[in-house]
Parts: C-alpha cells; structure tokens; sequence
C-alpha cells in the first residue's frame, strides 16, 4: 500500500512538473488574481491575426477547449469544439487583419483555487466590429497564475441579443 502511494505521489509531481514547464516566460506573465483574466485575454488575442501567439498558449492551460455556442438556421442551438491549436490555425488564416478583442463588463466567481467568470465582450477586425457576445470561462490558480481551462462563447445575434444588464 505504502509502495502504491509512493508512486502516485511521483506520477502526481512528474505531471504537475509538466504542467508547470509550460508556464509563461516574463513577457507573458499570468495574472495573479482572477480580475486580470479578463485584461490577460483581451491582449492574447489583440494584435495581427498571425502573431505569435505564445502569450495565449500560456494563459490557457495546454488541455483547455474553447466552444462556440450559435443557433442554426432552423434555430436549434449548435456549438464547434476547438483546441487552442485549432482556433490558432483559423485566426492565423486571416493572415496580417488586426484583431482587437475587449471584455467590456464581467462578473467573477472564486472560490479556493477556480474561479468562473462571465463576461460580454466585442471583437473588432481592421477596426470593424465583427461580433459581440458572451464569453463564460474557467479558470485554476497554479503556482505562478491563474490560467484558463475552458472558454464558451456565444455572439450576439438577431434572435439572440445581449440582455441590458450584461452591456456595459
């Protein structure tokens, strides 16, 4: 017994282990409280669609997903499920556009070391305003930050616009 539980405290540091290797050098440091989040993220995506994109890689952990909420044409809600890797690739094709990305209000739950937050934001591309929406994201407290595990997003759209009370 004793034996198995040495192992599984090895295994449990060598992941942890991985898991912190991947954190962010000093140009992308994560933020130390769960209100940063919001800052950290809109400047991970702000800048040229084909940008290095090593600040989000550190802000996400290397697991997390990202899902796109819409409705369909018959109006049946739908998502698409995607890596960061995969949304990399789709904003990367946009090539030099500029992106610019702003969470304009959030609310924040924390407990202990996860935190949720919901926040409307909007999305500009060469300085027009291409969506508007909610974004629902997790996050955990590591050693040197927070990071996020999970966004949702669903934009706003003709038959489904933002609430007053999620505008700024």
């Amino acid at each position: 017994m004793l034996r198995m539980l040495f192992s599984a405290t090895i295994l449990a540091g060598a992941l942890a282990g991985n898991a912190m290797a991947q954190a962010p050098d000093a140009g992308c440091a994560l933020p130390s409280e769960p209100e940063g989040i919001p800052a950290a993220l809109d400047a991970a995506v702000t800048g040229p669609a084909d940008k290095d994109r090593a600040c989000m890689k550190a802000l996400l952990i290397p697991e997390a997903r990202m899902m796109f909420v819409s409705l369909g044409a018959d109006g049946a809600p739908t998502y698409t499920l995607r890596t960061l890797d995969d949304w990399i690739a789709r904003v990367k094709a946009d090539g030099h556009a500029l992106l610019e990305e702003k969470q304009l209000k959030f609310h924040i739950e924390h407990y202990g070391n996860i935190a949720h937050l919901w926040s409307t934001y909007v999305l500009h591309s060469d300085g027009k305003q291409v969506a508007r929406g909610i974004n629902s994201i997790q996050a955990i407290k590591e050693a040197g930050g927070w990071r996020v595990t999970v966004i949702m997003v669903q934009a706003e759209s003709a038959t489904a616009p933002l609430p007053k009370e999620y505008l700024p």
